[in-house]
């Protein structure tokens, strides 16, 4: 799993690349908690590279969203591929979770909140 971040004017952009399954949750938590506790803005995830999420990567997501939102931050996900976009409506994610089509629309709905 390939992650980077860049951080925008209201928001942080975490870009993630390769596998969100059992051997990449460690990294991928690890790099939540990071920008959980060193930024203060909403979070967008960028799942454009994902190929694949399994049942520990939906785990990871689900804590993020709960500390998210214990925190009183904002989460959008954008750019789910369709096997994964499947597993999101398939486990009732797409509910859960504030997911766009592109990171245009998930940066825009950022801008117009500030």
């Amino acid at each position: 799993m390939q992650i980077s971040h860049q951080s925008t004017a209201g928001a942080t952009i975490l870009s993630l690349l390769g596998r969100l399954d059992e051997l990449a949750t460690t990294e991928v938590e690890q790099a939540f908690t990071g920008i959980l506790n060193n930024e203060n803005q909403g979070l967008i995830v960028d799942m454009e590279g994902v190929e694949y999420v399994s049942s520990s990567g939906l785990r990871v997501l689900l804590m993020l969203m709960k500390a998210m939102k214990n925190q009183q931050r904002v989460l959008k996900l954008c750019n789910l591929s369709p096997f994964v976009a499947e597993v999101f409506e398939v486990s009732n994610f797409s509910v859960m979770f504030d997911v766009h089509e592109s990171l245009e629309s998930a940066r825009r709905e950022f801008e117009s909140a500030n």
